[in-house]
């Protein structure tokens, strides 16, 4: 007797619109009519709708645009990330992918942000919502946390406590804490005298190396895990991002506004210094050069033929020359990159981690390295960030030198 098996469907991902634009809503309803794995479950012209509609329908995507009347997109992310948080892209007929909106809207719980201009582009029926289309997919296997953005990390301070220095020229007590980020030296409040305002080198000892793989899908985490970290913890943080160098760069910016520690676009030949985050592209081939007891960073440019090797190459050198003071950590990303890397510094005893797949908008960066080093994947973003400081803590006497 022949059994009959049956194969489970799998449900629609449910999809909540949110956007004033009829067009656009109009658009979406003719194409994803088309397909059997998404559907509409309804439409708001505004946030103060969509939290209405959200408690009945419970989606598992949000298409939110920022530029709404009532309620913007904005403010209707922070309520929706407080109280029931869900994957959530946002529009933009204003803002670009790389703008400080962008990655404000990435720090306050969005997975992902799609500028309309782009959206738009080549009007041929399906063409132009093909990007949101494979992006509502992969946000729909997202795990999202709730997010309090009264807790979101503010500008940063000199430091955790503010620094206090004395003017040599009257011996008049005077603090930094309200000096802006960047700034060198303070002017006494007595005689108006000039203040440099040094950091304690203690802290800023090449003693550990925290190096994160990921593609671009890891802005949002990165914006999770990087603002909490102090530059008091000692060592140095070395990020490398599969995107392009335009924007990297406003991401830097935008990081380093938000962070405690200095965080930059690592140049060739700069000596790499504790209490600072150096970030790099995937078209740079970044390794370490000893020298007089330091380490100084040396950037190539990556060749066309040698792609998918930038995350890799920058692991080996630290696993090199850092050995067991190395921890080497993956995000998201749609390739394997950083696999080989990870296994250097497993071989030089360092320390591996990943984040929880489900919190990656791109899996398989993640997932390939937790199958071939057994790494644990219940780590979260805060996760991510505790461990960090906790290793940099621990090793913070331990001076590296080359």
């Amino acid at each position: 007797m022949t059994q009959i098996t049956t194969e489970s469907v799998k449900p629609p991902i449910k999809l909540l619109v949110v956007d004033d634009s009829w067009v656009l809503r109009r658009v979406l309803r003719g194409t994803l009519s088309q397909r059997d794995d998404i559907e509409i479950v309804g439409e708001a012209t505004n946030g103060v709708e969509a939290l209405s509609l959200i408690l009945n329908l419970s989606p598992d995507v949000i298409l939110l645009d920022v530029e709404m009347p009532v309620m913007d997109g904005m403010t209707t992310l922070q309520h929706l990330m407080i109280h029931t948080p869900t994957p959530v892209i946002m529009l933009s007929g204003l803002s670009k992918w790389g703008s400080s909106r962008c990655f404000d809207a990435l720090k306050y719980g969005a997975i992902d942000f799609v500028s309309k201009n782009s959206f738009f582009k080549g009007i041929d029926g399906t063409a132009h919502s093909k990007l949101v289309i494979r992006k509502i997919i992969a946000a729909a296997g997202v795990k999202v946390n709730s997010i309090d953005p009264m807790k979101s990390p503010g500008p940063k301070s000199l430091n955790s406590q503010g620094q206090v220095v004395f003017c040599e020229e009257c011996g008049t007590r005077n603090s930094g804490e309200k000096a802006l980020a960047g700034v060198r030296f303070i002017i006494c409040k007595k005689c108006g005298d000039e203040i440099p305002l040094v950091t304690d080198q203690r802290h800023r000892r090449m003693n550990y190396l925290t190096v994160i793989g990921t593609g671009a899908s890891g802005y949002a985490n990165l914006l999770k895990i990087i603002p909490g970290l102090s530059p008091d913890m000692g060592g140095a943080i070395f990020i490398m991002v599969l995107d392009y160098k335009e924007n990297v760069v406003s991401f830097v910016n935008y990081l380093d506004s938000i962070s405690n520690m200095q965080v930059e676009v690592g140049t060739h030949g700069e000596t790499v210094e504790g209490g600072c985050c150096y970030v790099f592209t995937g078209e740079q081939h970044v390794t370490l050069s000893p020298y007089s007891g330091v380490y100084s960073l040396q950037i190539g440019r990556i060749e066309d033929d040698s792609e998918g090797i930038a995350i890799d190459t920058l692991m080996t050198s630290v696993a090199e020359h850092i050995g067991d003071r190395a921890l080497g950590i993956l995000l998201s990303g749609y390739t394997a990159e950083g696999n080989l890397g990870m296994s250097a510094i497993a071989e030089k005893n360092g320390n591996l981690m990943i984040l929880n797949p489900d919190h990656c908008l791109h899996k398989i960066m993640a997932n390939d390295s937790r199958i071939d080093h057994k790494l644990r994947t219940d780590l979260n973003e805060s996760d991510l960030s505790d461990n960090i400081g906790r290793n940099h803590f621990l090793n913070k006497e331990n001076v590296v030198t080359a």
